[in-house]
């Protein structure tokens, strides 16, 4: 019998490659781009709902705390928080965890990589320096994790370590197509690990 978590994990693969397929077809499909994000971090909220304690919920995407500018694809945030009238903006003390969401990891070169993910790690270091008790995470589709070519970049690998020490979590190698293995039972392990100490 299979893992709970592979199948999850294939369902989540399924839906979002299924899009993707979609907006293959059409025509300028490259401006369809934000459209696919968007759809991918809706994908992720749904699986992950379901695995976070239940005193706690997750936001509508394009979420923000109060008093920091920088929008999060998602924030864990307590059962009862209300956002504030008219915004997707939660209270500080309500919130409990930042997930940056990619449907793809950074294109490019080094420098490119460097640069966007610094940049998310700032945001993370600034949101933790200002509310240590919210934890953030980063969580890609895909990434390039086994490059087919000897001495070709291991983004995924940059990407952990430009991010440490804040998490990261890949589903699916995009050189060779294949799902990697665990990665969305590490995430689902972190996720109740990390909100049980916070809410105890």
């Amino acid at each position: 019998m299979k893992n709970q978590y592979l199948i999850i994990r294939e369902k989540i693969a399924e839906l979002i490659e299924k899009v993707k397929e979609e907006l293959a077809t059409k025509e300028k499909s490259r401006k369809w781009k934000k459209y696919y994000g968007d759809v991918c971090v809706r994908i992720f909220r749904g699986f992950i709902l379901r695995e976070i304690p239940p005193r706690y919920t997750l936001s509508s995407p394009n979420a923000y705390i109060e008093g920091f500018p920088t929008e999060f694809d998602l924030l864990v945030v307590n059962k009862d928080a209300k956002p504030i009238e008219y915004t997707n903006m939660y209270l500080p003390e309500k919130g409990e965890l930042g997930i940056e969401i990619k449907a793809h990891g950074v294109f490019g070169g080094r420098e490119d990589l460097e640069k966007d993910i610094r940049s998310i790690k700032g945001n993370f270091d600034t949101g933790k320096s200002s509310y240590p008790h919210i934890d953030f995470i980063y969580l890609t589709y895909e990434e390039v994790a086994f490059p087919k070519r000897k001495n070709s970049i291991r983004y995924l690998d940059d990407t952990i370590r430009i991010l440490e020490p804040y998490k990261v979590f890949c589903l699916k190698d995009s050189r060779t197509g294949s799902l990697i293995d665990g990665e969305f039972g590490k995430l689902a392990r972190y996720l109740n690990n990390s909100l049980q100490r916070t809410g105890s």
